[in-house]
């Protein structure tokens, strides 16, 4: 089972006590993924699909909260793999409309709404419930571990907007992109993919992505500390590198022997240990020497070096 299927079947576990959240998440429901008809003599239709059957079901028990009676069909598909599309349809007449009017569906002209009624979306409970719905119906997420990303997609720019700006409204910032056959709202950003999780209640996945994002810093942090370290290491090594030609410059030359006794003590310990470091050769000195009192000795050796 993907990441994405994972979510939605926790968030269609989640107890819809409210009725004002049952419409809003119906609403979004039958937006992302149903379709209108008017059959002729006054009688009217609205179907959705769905490819998780825990999604069918919660559709399902929505509606019945609403007292209206609804079908269920699976249809197998071959497309892109075998695999079961759960749809759920709904026809009648005075009813249905008004159902279709109280979760927002229809205006109450009796025309498609285009937004989304205030009263459907009044609490931050109901924001939470229809983004709930969006995500169920046309929503997908990476996994911990994979790129960041939460999207909900749709042919319906309009309703696209409408998750955006209810997920502005619950401190979630989504951005919408367009392309010639997606279209859809989205983010790339782990806190906002974290927050969105724990608004509409998949708390299970927010601990994953929380889990992934502590392992996320504690792995960058590593990386910076041990590129430090390798940038430290090459640089320690390039100056041993040149402090032990100088010497060797030096001794060639006869001026070694010339030096005062303690540059000759530091030349003889920097040929003996190569890679060692500042630190370590200044532990190695008799008597011990400071790391700055080794540096000014290794420098000096340095500008001492004959041309």
């Amino acid at each position: 089972m993907s990441f994405s299927a994972s979510v939605k079947q926790e968030l269609n576990r989640v107890s819809r006590l409210r009725g004002c959240c049952r419409t809003a998440e119906l609403s979004a429901l039958f937006r992302a993924a149903g379709t209108f008809h008017i059959r002729g003599g006054e009688r009217y239709g609205i179907h959705s699909s769905f490819n998780i059957a825990a999604s069918a079901r919660t559709a399902v028990s929505l509606v019945k909260s609403f007292d209206l009676p609804v079908e269920v069909r699976v249809r197998e598909e071959r497309r892109l793999g075998p695999h079961r599309r759960y749809e759920i349809h709904l026809e009648g007449g005075a009813r249905l409309v008004q159902f279709l009017n109280e979760i927002g569906v229809l205006s109450d002209t009796m025309s498609l709404e285009q937004g989304i009624p205030k009263r459907i979306i009044s609490r931050p409970c109901c924001r939470a419930s229809f983004l709930r719905g969006a995500f169920i119906a046309a929503g997908s997420v990476s996994g911990p571990g994979a790129a960041a990303h939460l999207e909900i997609y749709s042919a319906n720019s309009e309703f696209l907007a409408m998750v955006r700006d209810l997920a502005a409204q619950l401190g979630m910032e989504m951005s919408l992109k367009r392309q010639d056959e997606h279209e859809a709202v989205y983010t790339k950003n782990l806190q906002t993919i974290r927050d969105f999780l724990v608004a509409t209640g998949a708390h299970e996945a927010a601990l994953d992505f929380e889990e992934r994002s502590i392992l996320s810093r504690v792995r960058e942090d590593a990386n910076r500390r041990a590129n430090c370290d390798q940038a430290n290491a090459a640089r320690c090594s390039r100056a041993a590198a040149s402090q032990i030609a100088a010497i060797e410059r030096l001794r060639k030359a006869g001026a070694l022997e010339k030096l005062p006794r303690g540059l000759q003590e530091m030349a003889a310990l920097r040929l003996e240990y190569p890679s060692a470091t500042i630190a370590e050769l200044g532990s190695r000195a008799d008597p011990r020497l400071s790391k700055s009192a080794v540096n000014h000795r290794l420098r000096r050796l340095t500008a001492l070096t004959p041309n």
